[in-house]
């Protein structure tokens, strides 16, 4: 199952979840219509997945993203997550928010990835410098953000999860522990220990 963005326009939303910079600041459907999209989706309607597919892009690829660092490979992963939240939309019991289920699946998915990720160049990245400041700026922050993922990668994928999550996205401990499904002195620990 490929998917691709539609660029459809958010939802309306009315509650907690209204736009954070985890997400762009983007709006979200209302829970009520997530729930229905759900349990569409579950009798096989792939409209209402692509509606879940569409709201939830973003905050799937944010994440990504983050978790993973300046990867070619984030889009993959992407489609990865939706083809298992696809298949595993039978589990969610709506015991959580789906954003929360959604984090879940999006975490080990990444994790795995992490585990198992092997360090390449792609020359198709390689280009020539030109003597333009706007360029070298960009490759000075380039470069800054690759030495940050660079030493994160030396971390274990939980603890740079916790890190990225509480430093970067500025979330608190017991939100990081809520979406993580561990305790919040579990969590402090790893932010602690990736300082």
């Amino acid at each position: 199952m490929m998917l691709a963005a539609t660029g459809s326009s958010p939802s309306p939303e009315g509650g907690p979840d209204e736009g954070s910079a985890a997400d762009g600041g983007q709006r979200h459907a209302d829970p009520e219509d997530v729930r229905r999209w759900v349990e569409q989706s579950r009798d096989g309607d792939m409209q209402a997945f692509r509606r879940l597919y569409d709201e939830f892009l973003p905050y799937v690829r944010h994440h990504v993203g983050r978790l993973v660092g300046p990867d070619h490979k984030v889009e993959d992963l992407v489609q990865e997550i939706f083809v298992e939240v696809y298949d595993s939309l039978s589990d969610f019991e709506f015991r959580s928010k789906f954003k929360t289920w959604l984090y879940r699946v999006t975490r080990n998915v990444t994790i795995s990835h992490l585990r198992g990720r092997e360090e390449t160049i792609d020359l198709d990245d390689v280009r020539p410098l030109r003597n333009d400041s706007r360029m070298l700026a960009k490759l000075e922050a380039r470069d800054q953000v690759r030495a940050l993922y660079s030493v994160l990668e030396q971390c274990k994928p939980e603890s740079r999860e916790a890190f990225i999550l509480h430093e970067v996205e500025e979330m608190k401990l017991r939100e990081i522990a809520e979406m993580t499904d561990t305790s919040i002195n579990t969590v402090g620990s790893r932010v602690r220990r990736t300082r």
